[in-house]
């Protein structure tokens, strides 16, 4: 199984670096790539950050970093 990054998607469908997504939400660019590789998780707060930044629910954020619904098979 590989796990489809979501986060990654999202950035590029808004056309958002990293650097530029950690600026609008207050972190650093290495948090965001970390959240991006599975190292880490967002905080709530920054999780309602995200959601409020792409015009989504804080429940597909959630489901981004913390259910096995964005896992596929090849």
């Amino acid at each position: 199984m590989i796990r489809v990054n979501s986060l990654k998607v999202l950035r590029a469908k808004k056309d958002v670096s990293q650097q530029k997504l950690g600026e609008c939400i207050g972190v650093s660019q290495n948090t965001v790539s970390s959240w991006e590789k599975g190292y880490t998780k967002p905080s709530t707060k920054n999780m309602l950050k995200m959601a409020e930044f792409f015009g989504i629910s804080l429940s597909e954020i959630y489901d981004i970093f913390f259910t096995n619904k964005y896992y596929k098979t090849l």
